[in-house]
């Protein structure tokens, strides 16, 4: 880092906006969630997502939710307990929409974000499951609560929740020198009006991970047509990875195949286009 980056309040503001705040969800029962929270956080400026244990995973529904913000799926992490998702969080916030009976050291989403900037540290912010919330054994794991006010209907929306959080946490960025600038670029600003879906960055190939769902529909569609009975599987999946590998795919390639194979599959059922 150079000097006039040391000396400039705003860039430290930046990196603990990017790096040292952690959005953890906990279990989460809709895929559809995870890619929104990733939405509203690249809305708001965070970058770090951290998911635990979610009840099941459309990674597709994901990113169908997470418009602009794919990448922060594809740099999430995913971990099965929440000790291992604050392992390296100083302070951790866990978020309700409920008052709770136990003598709790609680905040606002303003309070909460004012303590997201100290120097060195890293925050973690808990968001619970849909149905109940978090439970006694997450909570055992955070410092204080955050209590999201709400009228009477208490429910939120997990997308919506992290939304309301992060708002704050940009505020209080914004309110300490932070200036929204376009990634990469060096100048201040995003693209501009009118500029094509992804024209301000470089192209991201998906990794072989991702690549998975793909590989499962195109044998269970070729397997459809009857191919399979006259080639061996295996044989089959290796050279279709070692073809997509060498395509290097983006994500919207990888959506685009998987639709054109789930009409096909219609197609073969009912014989008539879907």
């Amino acid at each position: 880092m150079n000097d006039d980056a040391m000396n400039d309040p705003s860039v430290a503001v930046e990196r603990a906006l990017r790096e040292d705040i952690v959005v953890v969800l906990v279990r989460p029962l809709q895929s559809g969630n995870i890619g929104a929270t990733a939405r509203a956080m690249k809305n708001m400026g965070l970058r770090r997502l951290v998911v635990v244990a979610p009840r099941a995973l459309d990674i597709d529904r994901a990113r169908w939710m997470a418009p602009g913000a794919a990448e922060l799926l594809d740099q999430a992490r995913w971990v099965t307990r929440v000790e291992d998702a604050v392992a390296d969080c100083h302070h951790v916030f866990a978020t309700t929409a409920r008052g709770r009976h136990h003598a709790w050291p609680a905040t606002t989403p303003d309070g909460m974000a004012a303590r997201c900037f100290e120097p060195g540290r890293t925050t973690g912010i808990l968001f619970g499951p849909e149905d109940a919330g978090l439970d006694n054994d997450d909570l055992a794991h955070a410092h204080t609560l955050v209590h999201i006010p709400t009228d009477v209907h208490a429910s939120l929306n997990v997308g919506q929740a992290v939304l309301l959080v992060a708002a704050s946490v940009f505020t209080e960025a914004t309110r300490r020198g932070f200036v929204p600038r376009a990634e990469g670029t060096g100048r201040r600003g995003g693209p501009a009006r009118g500029a094509a879906p992804g024209a301000s960055r470089a192209r991201e190939v998906v990794p072989a991970g991702v690549l998975d769902p793909l590989v499962d529909d195109w044998l269970h569609t070729v397997d459809m047509a009857g191919f399979l009975r006259s080639h061996e599987p295996l044989l089959v999946e290796g050279t279709l990875r070692r073809l997509l590998g060498r395509a290097e795919l983006d994500a919207q390639e990888v959506s685009v195949l998987r639709g054109m194979l789930r009409k096909l599959r219609w197609r073969m059922e009912h014989g008539e286009p879907g």
